[in-house]
């Protein structure tokens, strides 16, 4: 552990400092939010138990990396930090011990850091970040919970709501990944929950736990800056009566001056705390370089908004943007989630029932106009939306469990029990019934063909017969759009003899430590540029075993697009094939061509 060069790492102090300062607010509000829900039955809290536990149960089944490359970027930036004190996305260029060139990092270090903190408490293991999304998601079972009693008092509704979110499938699949999204909504739920709690009590204890969960959910996830504006026109609509009587002393020349220092030493806290956060956003984001800078440090664009938001609003009703399956949201919730949100809007009027559409409407707006496609803002639909939702589960089962209250004709509370269990079944049952009845539906992708999911790859989600287990290189392909790199791709590294340079799409994978004594090597096509072309051909000269995996990076077709891709094609041949796995996937012995010098 001393050997770890993140202790020479300034930003790790910086991290360790404001992630106590979370836990340190939070375990002084927990009396505060006691009296709040002191009145909550007993029953209610068994309950609730048995449904946090099953929500437990089937987020930690099974620990794997996905999606896309989420999960693999935070994962190995928090290796790199450890080994190196350096946080950057990954090795560009050689392995872990041995690392020539890095790849700049694509998001803030609030995952990584907490995956870093259990790489040394613990022992570095990619699983490590899939363990602490899983229980992140857990806990966000519990916000729920909380957030829905706070904002509606009805102990029913929460317990509704709590079950609503452990059985959204997109988010218990998300959840085994290790991906930052879990973890982002996790601390995101933990701003919402002290900001509804310091709008009921007004105590500094409370504001200062809000604004600096709000600040660590910025470093996970840099969209939750939408929650700044958001809590911010809430608190002008809620606390108006008072701030009106607070301007009007002011204008008697009664001023208070307890409420100013608090008020400006709040904003100044949370401002210290966003310094580095901003550094990234607005200088070293590489998000900012795309399109000459248009896209700006959020990485959007008005162009895509109009398709983005019919793809976001398809999902609710299973109709996916990407392929014909029932993984993305529990269709009775999402049915629900809509009538009693249009009811809040429209009925119920009470202005703090709007708070978790306010949520909702937030992310919403930042995912309908954040890019799509290749980056470059051309309205071209990818599955990249499937996972960004996850940040839609919260304020989704917080509407639709205040909704089950409102439509269930049994409110008795001797029929909670089978109320619970009626809602287990419906949605679940319910979203088999849709997707077979509509198995015929095309998706409006172009490289997603539409699938009919079966009942046996359904039921592993919501009866899973494991429990803890590494699934990194047996997970099965449920819908393939979440579930990249396959078995296959696992199967042709395995089989590439260790200490090679890899070559391929996953080129992460390449080095991870589900590989035993590893000692591949991997090459990130994209860093290959004129400044560093030099260090990657001596790295070919200097390699006695050279891989390249045939999948969708650098295909003969492609040859001319890009430095990288076509700097291989001009310096290396295929010379044979290494393995070819059942699926068809191959692995090339690659050598430098003729007339390349050694």
């Amino acid at each position: 552990m001393l050997s770890y060069k993140i202790f020479s790492s300034w930003l790790f102090y910086f991290m360790l400092g404001h992630f106590a300062l979370v836990v340190f607010l939070s375990f002084f509000n927990l009396k505060n939010i006691w009296e709040e829900i002191k009145k909550i039955d007993k029953k209610i809290w068994f309950l609730l138990l048995i449904v946090f536990l099953y929500g437990f149960f089937v987020r930690n089944a099974e620990y794997w990396l996905g999606t896309h490359t989420d999960a693999y970027v935070a994962q190995e930036a928090a290796h790199l930090w450890v080994l190196h004190g350096e946080f950057v996305k990954s090795c560009a260029l050689g392995n872990h011990a041995d690392c020539q060139l890095f790849e700049q990092v694509l998001a803030p270090p609030g995952s990584p850091f907490i995956i870093a903190l259990a790489n040394i408490i613990f022992g570095i293991h990619s699983l490590n970040a899939s363990v602490i999304s899983a229980l992140l998601s857990s806990l966000t079972i519990l916000l729920a919970f909380l957030l829905t009693y706070l904002i509606f008092k009805k102990e029913e509704a929460s317990l509704y709501a709590a079950l609503a979110f452990s059985l959204v499938p997109l988010n218990i699949i998300n959840s085994q990944t290790g991906e930052s999204r879990p973890t982002g909504l996790f601390f995101a739920g933990l701003a919402f929950l002290f900001f509804v709690l310091a709008l009921k009590n007004n105590k500094v204890v409370s504001w200062l736990a809000c604004v600096a969960s709000l600040s660590y959910a910025i470093y996970v996830r840099q969209e939750s800056y939408i929650l700044a504006p958001f809590f911010a026109l809430f608190f002008i609509v809620l606390k108006w009566p008072e701030i009106k009587n607070w301007w009007q002393g002011i204008k008697n020349k009664q001023i208070d001056f307890k409420t100013i220092f608090w008020g400006l030493f709040i904003v100044w806290l949370f401002v210290i705390m966003q310094l580095p956060v901003l550094q990234w956003l607005l200088f070293d984001n590489p998000y900012s370089s795309y399109q000459g800078g248009e896209i700006g440090f959020f990485a959007l664009t008005y162009k895509t908004m109009l398709i983005a938001g019919q793809a976001l609003l398809l999902q609710f009703l299973n109709i996916s943007p990407a392929i014909n399956n029932i993984w993305h949201y529990n269709l009775l919730t999402s049915a629900v989630f809509w009538l009693t949100g249009l009811a809040i809007l429209f009925w119920k009027r009470k202005k703090e029932y709007w708070l978790p559409w306010g949520f909702f409407g937030a992310y919403f707006l930042v995912y309908s106009l954040m890019f799509d496609g290749n980056i470059y803002g051309n309205a071209t639909l990818t599955t990249d939306y499937v996972r960004r939702t996850l940040m839609f589960h919260l304020p989704i089962a917080i509407i639709a469990g205040y909704g089950f209250y409102l439509l269930n004709p049994l409110k008795h509370r001797r029929f909670l029990a089978l109320n619970l269990l009626v809602i287990f079944l419906l949605s679940i049952f319910l979203n088999v019934i849709f997707t077979f009845n509509f198995s015929n539906q095309k998706s409006i992708f172009a490289d997603f063909p539409g699938r009919l999911v079966s009942w046996r790859e359904i039921s592993k989600i919501y009866f899973p017969g494991s429990l803890f287990k590494d699934a990194r290189a047996t997970k099965q392909s449920g819908d393939f759009s979440l579930i990249p790199p396959f078995q296959s791709y696992w199967k042709v590294i395995d089989n590439i003899p260790n200490g090679c340079l890899v070559i391929g799409g996953f080129y992460m994978t390449v080095i991870n430590d589900y590989f035993k004594d590893n000692q591949r090597r991997t090459l990130a096509v994209d860093l290959i540029n004129d400044e560093t072309k030099g260090l990657f051909l001596e790295e070919f000269k200097n390699s006695s075993c050279i891989a390249y995996i045939a999948d969708y990076r650098c295909r003969p077709e492609e040859a001319g697009n890009g430095q990288g891709c076509g700097f291989i094609n001009d310096i290396l041949a295929k010379k044979e094939v290494i393995y070819e796995s059942p699926g068809g996937l191959k692995a090339y012995r690659m050598e430098l061509k003729e007339g390349i010098a050694k």
